[in-house]
């Protein structure tokens, strides 16, 4: 699960270039000269005049810049600093642009974000992503099924032996708390079930709802998008299986960054990164309006967020994606 729910601009397979090709691609200059400069900001000279924002890709693009237009209002009032945007295939490669500098700022899953740390990356979670007002952006992974076409699966337990459709083997909702349901009823997640990574959480619903697999995982943040953007009836896609709370989504800062710019992020994003401010500084007409263009509320501290169950239950899974 990443923190946008909406839809992204490009799209490349190449994980390794991923940032580099898709700035190019999408007319931008190259991200690492811009933003390894720190002459011209007006705000504090220390700093770069330009960040570069990751995040893991979708399938409709068309409302990409508008969906950023209030947070880029907001940095460039606050901070005098430019945000450009960069898309990738996968968590894999998100990891990858922030290791190698092409992105300084990430939106990650919770697991993604720890496989990263684990992975010696560097970094400083300075938000946590929200849907509501005064909430800790917990959210929680489910698990679906076409009662049209499967009507005998009515649990996790009926997944034995189905095509299952996966989103990420770095998601958390979509590949790790589903790992770990299946396993405490005893269905192995890679050889209990045919597993199909459909990658994100928003592609394994729609599958699902086609009937390219039988069962498949996403969470109950980007469950109704596939109702609303991929217009899929609703009586296509049954929950039947809810996992345990799931801690929020952060954003995190390469410590190549300032310290003092990381910190001064994370105060932006809690306090001003939010619907309420961006209607009272005009950047939307209405909270609603804010919410449907952003795609989310807000940020919470990232005090809120507890990672520990991440590790915990990566020694239960034992999930590949968690030997970092």
């Amino acid at each position: 699960m990443r923190a946008f729910h909406i839809p992204r601009l490009c799209r490349v397979a190449v994980l390794s270039l991923v940032a580099a090709v898709i700035v190019a691609a999408c007319g931008s200059s190259n991200p690492t000269s811009n933003t390894t400069s720190s002459s011209g900001n007006k705000v504090h000279p220390g700093w770069p005049t330009t960040l570069v924002f990751g995040s893991v890709g979708e399938d409709d693009a068309t409302t990409l810049l508008q969906s950023l237009a209030p947070l880029q209002d907001l940095l460039k009032a606050k901070l005098g600093i430019h945000l450009t945007v960069v898309v990738g295939t996968s968590y894999a490669s998100m990891i990858e642009a922030q290791a190698s500098g092409k992105a300084q700022l990430i939106e990650y899953g919770p697991f993604s974000f720890w496989i990263a740390q684990h992975q010696g990356i560097k970094l400083q979670n300075v938000g946590i992503v929200t849907n509501a007002p005064n909430t800790t952006g917990a959210y929680y992974s489910v698990g679906v099924v076409n009662p049209k076409l499967n009507p005998g699966i009515t649990s996790i337990k009926d997944f034995k032996g189905k095509k299952t459709c996966y989103s990420d083997p770095a998601s958390t909702s979509g590949y790790l708390y589903p790992s770990y349901g299946l396993l405490s009823v005893g269905i192995n997640p890679s050889t209990g079930v045919t597993p199909v990574f459909a990658g994100s959480d928003t592609t394994a619903p729609l599958d699902v709802a086609k009937g390219s697999c039988q069962v498949g995982f996403s969470n109950n943040l980007d469950l109704p998008l596939i109702f609303t953007q991929n217009h899929i009836p609703r009586s296509d896609i049954k929950i039947v299986w809810t996992s345990q709370a799931i801690p929020g989504s952060p954003v995190a800062a390469s410590d190549s960054l300032p310290a003092s710019l990381r910190n001064a992020l994370e105060n932006v994003l809690v306090n001003d990164g939010n619907s309420a401010y961006f209607v009272a500084h005009h950047y939307c007409s209405s909270i609603a309006a804010c919410d449907n263009i952003t795609g989310q509320y807000g940020y919470a501290p990232p005090s809120v967020a507890n990672y520990a169950p991440i590790a915990q239950i990566c020694a239960i899974t034992k999930s590949p994606s968690c030997k970092v």
